[in-house]
């Protein structure tokens, strides 16, 4: 036993995951590329000298089954690697909040994870110096709390919850492989993932039609437009655009135009979204722990850059596709294929 002991704090927001059947990329990975990265985060971790030990303190903002199930599977990622002591501590965001750690405390945490958006907000409101990691949250959400805080990008970062557009654009081809006119409709706020937009569509050969709105009762008359030029639908999470309140707009307004919607969770592909390629609690926790080992978080060291998870799932609304007359093909073929596309299964 090396005497290294991790003290996680984990603070999450709220989000729930509902929907139906699904198949996980996760759990696809072939066994000796999963045995191969477990001997490298090992040794990445027995190289740590012992005075190197770090203090990551572990707090949920409220319990749930998505962040129960987001804590398991980090418990169950940092379990694999051996020769090291784990302790978790959990507190929940209030918690944190009256009594947690300050930044004039004199012993401060070597880093801090958040799960959620309300977490992240809670975390970086009390500015404290330590190394803050982000997780489960819009890219959108990250980028707004990270302009807010002002922090030092080397000690601020993030693994986002959404897809990397390369992921749902790979994903529209092989399922609606005649379908290559692709729209969109953002906010000013997910302006910034414009170039990203394009540049992905670009390689994988999509047209992309897009619409920009101001507010919500934009929304419908953008949609017509963008659809009356294209043959699906990306919805992007963007919050003006899709929440609880346009959610039944949106998917009325593609349905009546006889046009299916990509989603970008399962509750939405349950909702009526023909598909969607999305990372559940589960695989945010697991890829989570892993960071966690390959970061080595020292004093001064900088944190990886944000992205995007490496471990994704798939599912379609079989009713949908039979009311469109479409053919998406299985879950488990369509995950397999889009696996096969993602250069090693990992960041895009």
């Amino acid at each position: 036993m090396t005497g290294d002991v991790l003290k996680a704090v984990i603070l999450t927001g709220s989000k729930s995951h509902n929907g139906t059947w699904q198949a996980r990329a996760g759990g696809m990975v072939c066994a000796l590329r999963r045995s191969i990265a477990l001997a490298a985060l090992a040794a990445v971790f027995v190289s740590w000298p012992a005075a190197a030990a770090t203090e990551v303190l572990v707090v949920i903002a409220q319990k749930s089954p998505a962040h129960e199930e987001a804590l398991a599977a980090l418990r169950a990622s940092l379990a694999d690697i051996p020769s090291k002591e784990l302790t978790l501590h959990v507190m929940t965001a209030a918690e944190f909040s009256d009594s947690g750690p300050r930044a004039t405390d004199r012993k401060l945490p070597g880093l801090v994870v958040t799960l959620g958006t309300d977490a992240a907000a809670t975390v970086l409101r009390k500015k404290l110096p330590t190394p803050t990691y982000c997780a489960f949250l819009p890219q959108v959400a990250y980028a707004a709390l990270a302009i807010e805080a002002g922090r030092e990008r080397a000690h601020l970062s993030a693994l986002y919850l959404d897809q990397p557009f390369a992921r749902q654009l790979r994903l529209i081809r092989l399922a609606l492989p005649g379908r290559t006119r692709v729209g969109a409709v953002l906010s000013q706020d997910s302006q910034k993932s414009e170039h990203e937009l394009r540049r992905a569509a670009a390689v994988a050969g999509i047209v992309l039609r897009m619409e920009q709105i101001g507010d919500e009762k934009q929304l419908v008359g953008a949609l017509h437009r963008v659809l009356d030029d294209a043959d699906v639908l990306l919805a992007v999470p963007d919050p003006l655009v899709f929440n609880r309140n346009t959610a039944q707009s949106v998917l009325l307004t593609t349905y009546r135009m006889g046009k299916p919607v990509a989603g970008y969770s399962r509750a939405y592909v349950t909702a009526g979204a023909l598909l969607a390629v999305y990372s559940t609690p589960a695989q945010i926790g697991r890829q989570i722990g892993e960071e966690l080992l390959t970061m080595q978080v020292r004093p001064g060291r900088p944190l990886p850059a944000p992205g995007y998870p490496r471990y994704f799932s798939v599912e379609v609304n079989e009713r949908v596709a039979r009311s469109l007359g479409i053919e998406p093909g299985q879950v488990d073929d369509l995950t397999r294929r889009l696996i096969e596309m993602t250069p090693g299964n990992s960041h895009e």
